[in-house]
């Protein structure tokens, strides 16, 4: 359900212990690998921040 301004679509959120290592599991070989077989199947918007604590 999305309300005010929302966009209706799936968001998923991961936790990490870092950023740098959420960006070496966005270059590791199976991630790359899946984006290859998805190919366009999905359009996706991946974004990398720091959290608080």
């Amino acid at each position: 359900m999305a309300h005010d301004t929302g966009i209706a679509q799936r968001t998923v959120l991961i936790e990490s212990d870092s950023l740098e290592q959420t960006a070496a599991a966005r270059e590791n070989a199976a991630h790359q690998k899946a984006l290859t077989t998805l190919s366009d199947g999905a359009e996706r918007d991946l974004r990398i921040t720091d959290g608080i604590n």
